[in-house]
């Protein structure tokens, strides 16, 4: 339990562009390893979730040490494989959620770490 209180969960999500999806589940598993190996993120393996509707979204749930995201932004290994994560994702606005919930269908996926 005192573990769970040094990390810090975060869900990253990825508005993959049409026809980008394999790259971006081949590039997703690396950013990982980069981000373990460098004692980022923790042990526990991150979970992706790709959307079951069109246009592909994903959800990734991933946990990190505390106050390591800003260096993780400028690490020389990590920039690399992010540059190419956001080469295959796209900028979208969500659209109005009158009610203030929403429920979408997600599927995980499993991606080779």
């Amino acid at each position: 339990m005192a573990d769970d209180l040094l990390q810090e969960t975060t869900f990253g999500t990825y508005y993959v562009r049409p026809g980008c999806q394999d790259e971006f589940e081949r590039t997703i598993p690396e950013s990982w390893r980069v981000l373990r190996r460098l004692g980022f993120i923790t042990e526990a393996e991150p979970v992706l979730f790709r959307s079951v509707a069109q246009p592909r979204t994903y959800i990734e749930m991933a946990h990190w040490l505390p106050q390591v995201m800003g260096p993780a932004h400028e690490h020389p290994d990590v920039i690399p494989v992010w540059t190419r994560l956001a080469n295959t994702v796209e900028s979208r606005t969500p659209e109005a959620v009158p009610r203030g919930l929403t429920f979408s269908e997600f599927v995980r996926v499993t991606v080779t770490p």
